[in-house]
């Protein structure tokens, strides 16, 4: 059972994105955080899961950690992405908006991460 916790975090954290992604489209009312915030604070504990995954199934040893380090470089790199270069250089700029509370939301999603991986 151990050996498929990480399995089971990534399933619980995508089932949660795309619960939130479902609600956005089918509720008017959602507060503002749901709307705009939670899918940011999911996306990067679920990608660096995934990735212990993969990289767990590759070097066959699941006792593998990713340094914290690595995992702020991905936060910087996601913030760079999706809050500076698709706003201003993609041809449709006009989806994108560039938000500092959605980096912060990258930060905390680092900091999430960091402590579930301490449980797998």
């Amino acid at each position: 059972m151990v050996k498929f916790r990480a399995h089971f975090y990534f399933l619980g954290l995508m089932f949660a994105y795309l619960l939130v992604r479902y609600l956005r489209v089918s509720v008017e009312m959602l507060p503002d955080f749901f709307r705009f915030y939670l899918t940011d604070l999911l996306f990067v504990p679920t990608m660096s899961i995934f990735a212990l995954i993969a990289v767990r199934v590759l070097k066959r040893d699941g006792t593998l950690k990713i340094p914290a380090h690595f995992v702020f470089i991905q936060v910087g790199l996601v913030s760079l992405f999706f809050e500076w270069y698709l706003p201003n250089f993609s041809s449709k700029a006009h989806w994108y908006t560039s938000d500092l509370l959605d980096v912060l939301m990258y930060v905390i999603g680092g900091f999430i991460f960091l402590l579930l991986q301490r449980r797998v």
